[in-house]
């Protein structure tokens, strides 16, 4: 019983919950980023940097058999990884956000494995490339 007690104890500490398993190698990832600063963007996932890996790349992302989702994620550290990436730290004037190609080393990978609005995410470890953010126009 003890061993039970000290593995949901660090489950806890880690952050870690029920139907989220973590990839413990870094993985160096390409693909294009995405920050929405509108509001309907901002309530769905929040205040969060994600990306959209190529499938190339993103073939290292482990996923269980029958996982069909797309693959994206956001960095677990908004701030570290807007500075990173040069992004604003105002909304753009005209328009809803910005994107870039970027290629990246990114560790512990925490996976959602939940059918729900939770997302991947990872921490970002470095910028190995990036692209000038643009300005993502809004959708009418």
């Amino acid at each position: 019983m003890p061993h039970i007690k000290t593995g949901l104890i660090a489950c806890i500490l880690l952050g870690i919950t029920a139907g989220t398993s973590v990839a413990a190698s870094t993985m160096v990832l390409s693909g294009e980023y995405t920050f929405y600063t509108d509001e309907m963007s901002l309530e769905m996932i929040g205040q969060n940097i994600c990306i959209f890996p190529d499938a190339q790349s993103g073939k290292q992302i482990p996923r269980s058999k029958g996982d069909e989702r797309d693959l994206w994620f956001c960095f677990s550290d908004f701030q570290q990884a807007r500075k990173a990436l040069d992004v604003p730290a105002a909304p753009p004037r005209q328009g809803c956000g910005y994107s870039g190609k970027l290629t990246v080393e990114v560790a512990d990978y925490r996976i959602n494995e939940q059918q729900n609005d939770d997302f991947d995410v990872a921490r970002l470890v470095k910028v190995i490339s990036h692209d000038k953010p643009e300005v993502i126009e809004c959708q009418p």
